[in-house]
């Protein structure tokens, strides 16, 4: 049996060992109610009281300002449909980057067909949004501007203080919402210079629990709510809370951030070697960009498929992905890829590594070998 290799971070992170001790016991024995005001329902929303305000230090917001939700899907629909649905914020226009995540693209895509005027900003060849066309779509009836911070499939880092700037001058009233979700922890995110209104979160790519995110609010900002009920969240997201899955996400955050700061040096050279490595494989196409991050490396088999080198990768025990998780069972080439220059061919053969505080310098060499009879193994077919 071949050892196993975890090289898809980007879809999802090991739960830390300690985040999981640490707040089993809201899970065995603190089965109370946020709600209830007896004790056990007073000790889960201590837990959740907890969780927001250790979520809101980290990104130094009120803790009003958090909204727990399900996870990155759930914030990113309540930041645009919220929006648009609130009767204080203007404009009938919603611009989203052509890279976007379904999490994002598709909720516009809907207000779309609802009456609001969708719109994507084209992205350069490096995989970052094009500043002057973006500058070109800018007007008065912008009501939201959604850009991710970090992209999913590329791993390019987006210039959110240049499209902050940018709204400032031409689009003054716009609601700037960035998907922070494979951000979050890594790096650092400027809100106030960059002018971002809603941040969307999730916590299992910070090795949380699955099913937890958040929607911030930077500043105060009206919403409407998606799911109405009970009046959890300030009214802005019903539903009885998960005091172990938040306590774990504020925990895993606090950690996973803790560990990418000491751990950065290490990052950009571990990336290197990943790179340097590629090179010495003619067939493999590298994608290169001066805006990529270190958590993530992308390459095309042209013209094999990306399945069927994610499978001889998988059978050395390297775990990887051919695009984003959440849209992988689809047979198009990814949108993400074809908006950034990639021809079809190219985007269907593509193979994303994508790295977390658990993969570190050591065992690097077995995961090369690893990778290298995977190489051999599929030269042959």
């Amino acid at each position: 049996m071949n050892p196993e290799f975890y090289l898809d971070n980007a879809a999802t992170t090991a739960l830390h060992d300690e985040v999981l001790s640490e707040t089993l016991p809201l899970l065995q024995g603190g089965f109370g109610n946020p709600s209830s005001p007896h004790a056990h329902g007073v000790d889960a929303g201590r837990a959740v009281k907890r969780a927001r305000e250790r979520l809101a230090r980290l990104l130094d917001v009120p803790p009003r300002g958090i909204t727990f939700t399900s996870g990155g899907t759930e914030s990113g629909n309540l930041a645009l449909k919220g929006a648009f649905a609130s009767p204080r914020l203007k404009g009938e226009r919603i611009l989203v980057s052509a890279i976007e995540h379904p999490a994002v693209m598709e909720p516009a895509r809907w207000l779309g067909d609802q009456g609001a005027r969708m719109e994507t900003i084209p992205v350069t060849r490096e995989g970052t949004v094009d500043l002057a066309a973006l500058a070109g779509l800018l007007d008065g009836e912008v009501r939201v501007v959604s850009v991710m911070a970090v992209n999913n499939e590329l791993g390019t880092a987006q210039p959110l203080a240049e499209i902050g700037r940018l709204l400032k001058t031409h689009a003054p009233r716009a609601v700037f919402h960035v998907d922070a979700v494979q951000a979050f922890t890594k790096q650092p995110l400027d809100w106030r210079t960059a002018g971002i209104g809603l941040l969307s979160l999730s916590a299992h790519k910070v090795h949380g629990a699955k099913g937890v995110g958040a929607l911030v609010r930077c500043a105060p900002l009206d919403l409407a709510p998606l799911i109405h009920g009970g009046g959890q969240e300030e009214g802005l997201r019903s539903g009885t809370e998960n005091p172990f899955g938040v306590a774990a996400f504020a925990l895993a955050a606090e950690r996973t951030a803790a560990l990418h700061g000491e751990q950065r040096p290490m990052r950009a050279k571990y990336r290197r070697r990943w790179l340097d490595f590629l090179a010495d494989f003619p067939a493999l196409k590298v994608f290169r960009s001066p805006a990529a991050t270190d958590f993530m490396v992308h390459f095309c088999y042209p013209p094999i498929p990306g399945e069927v080198v994610l499978h001889h990768l998988e059978q050395q025990g390297l775990l990887v992905s051919t695009g984003s998780a959440c849209s992988t069972r689809k047979p198009e080439p990814s949108h993400v890829l074809l908006a950034a220059g990639m021809s079809e061919r190219d985007a269907l053969s593509s193979i994303r590594l994508s790295f977390s505080v658990d993969n570190t310098l050591d065992g690097l060499a077995d995961v090369f070998a690893a990778f290298k009879r995977a190489m051999d193994k599929l030269g042959k077919v």
